[in-house]
């Protein structure tokens, strides 16, 4: 590795550790191990090999839900690290997956600490505000807080480079390379295991055994089962899509709401802190809004104020929110009510669209869309692989774009609305199936095509025993 390959692996983990600079679509894919790893893999010029490491550790996080901030580890930044432990000391992925596991922990430190010294920003935003200065809220939700992840990032990474540098000239991971290969194993197997009891459907034992056993003995194209799949998805999506209609008539326009649309989803987690998690974002948000409703600067900085209170919801299904939110503010600048209504309204909403966002978008959608990229380029379908992730992208986009339109011109009809569609999902009720049969797939994929072919019994061995252990684990916790 040269001096521009760390260069470049360090602002890639940068810009995928942060909401920022991609339009909030880059959490739900270049935060994601497989893209994570084709990436770092494109950098250290062999993409095969960094998105076949990061679709192992794929597999390991493939249950990876956050909420409110909480992480079990750094998926991207273990992917990072199988690439280069792939590429550079030459390891298979399943055994750069597990000499990369622990970093993932040592990713954690960058969310724990950035969440409480993100509350620094909030306190001198607030003392400039109090001393009546008009603070510039970009500049405390957006540069500062980047600036500073900037860092944190650079120096997690940096120390990470460091210690697998280190590690491999104490240990040598060749000399230990069946340990790692067994540990590997290990954590696939737990993570496939664990994964399959958490969906508790009867029949999804059937489905991932059926696929599994059929791709043994019928060697089944992963490409097939994409086609299928996707097939499947169109024929049970509802068709009824709610557009906004385009009719405005106060002072906002089409191009306001689209500019703080953007600022939302690029900052929502800017300045994500344990005090107001997205209240400066929204605030944020809400700048270019504010300053089209109000001429005093004085005026704006307290409408702004107003909106950094505390906040949080999921960013892409709670956008109606913020169309709501808009029109009322602009509903109050032409008839003087009191804000005190519009914070009850926003709190009310922001917590429904939370659950019920993240249960859509991190436990549904990314999942399946991910796990159909994985099964692809383990079936070595390199180039398809990059098409489940762009479907994702686009569904994301437009649940966010659609949703904060919707939200200025129908109101809380328009949340209702989100609730009710995500409640009777076809998606959410075919999804066990689905998921089942790509992650069967995946895993045969994988340990009959990736692994050591003289290694075959201590793999099954070591299975079996994941997920026996697993299931008494379980049902110990009952």
């Amino acid at each position: 590795m040269t001096f521009s390959d760390y260069c470049l692996l360090s602002i890639f983990y940068f810009w995928a550790s942060s909401t920022a600079f991609s339009l909030g679509i880059g959490y739900y894919t270049i935060y994601r191990p497989i893209v994570a790893g084709t990436i770092a893999g494109f950098i250290l010029n062999d993409v095969q090999t960094g998105m076949i490491a990061g679709a192992v550790v794929n597999i390991i996080y493939i249950d990876f839900i956050s909420t409110g901030g909480s992480f079990k580890g750094d998926q991207c930044l273990t992917a990072v690290m199988a690439a280069i432990a792939s590429i550079s000391y030459n390891l298979h992925p399943v055994e750069a997956a597990a000499a990369a596991f622990p970093f993932g922990f040592l990713g954690i430190l960058i969310w724990k600490y950035r969440l409480v010294i993100n509350n620094i920003f909030v306190h001198i935003y607030e003392k400039k505000y109090k001393e009546n200065k008009a603070p510039d809220i970009s500049l405390y939700n957006g540069l500062l807080p980047q600036l500073l992840l900037f860092v944190m990032s650079s120096a997690v990474i940096i120390t990470a480079f460091a210690l697998m540098f280190l590690f491999n000239k104490l240990i040598d991971f060749k000399s230990i390379s069946l340990w790692l290969y067994y540990i590997g194993l290990l954590l696939v197997a737990f993570s496939a295991s664990n994964i399959l009891y958490k969906i508790r459907n009867k029949y999804n034992y059937i489905i991932f055994v059926s696929i599994f056993l059929a791709d043994l003995i019928f060697d089944l194209r992963a490409y097939l089962l994409f086609i299928l799949i996707t097939f499947s998805l169109i024929f049970i999506s509802d068709k009824k899509v709610n557009f906004y209609r385009n009719n405005f008539t106060g002072k906002i326009r089409k191009s306001d709401l689209v500019y703080s649309w953007f600022i939302w989803m690029n900052y929502s987690h800017s300045c994500y802190s344990y005090e107001r998690l997205m209240g400066l974002a929204f605030a944020h948000s809400m700048k270019n809004i504010l300053k089209k409703l109000y001429d005093n600067k004085y005026d704006i900085s307290e409408a702004i104020h107003n909106h950094t209170e505390f906040f949080n919801t999921e960013p892409n299904m709670g956008t109606p929110i913020h169309g709501y939110i808009i029109a009322l503010e602009e509903e109050r600048k032409l008839n003087n009510k009191s804000f005190e209504n519009i914070s009850y309204i926003k709190k009310g909403m922001m917590g429904i669209s939370a659950g019920l966002g993240d249960s859509f978008t991190q436990a549904i959608l990314t999942p399946l869309f991910i796990s159909m990229s994985v099964m692809l380029c383990l079936d070595e379908s390199y180039y398809l692989a990059f098409i489940p992730v762009i479907f994702l992208s686009a569904n994301i986009l437009f649940i966010s774009y659609n949703g904060f339109m919707n939200g200025y011109f129908q109101g809380r009809d328009s949340m209702l609305q989100r609730i009710k569609d995500i409640k009777q999902s076809k998606i959410k009720v075919y999804f066990s199936y689905m998921f089942s049969g790509i992650f069967g797939l995946s895993m045969s994929k994988l340990l009959f095509n990736n692994i050591r072919p003289s290694e075959d019994i201590f793999t099954l061995s070591i299975i079996i025993f994941a997920v026996c252990f697993t299931f008494i684990r379980k049902r110990g916790e009952q």
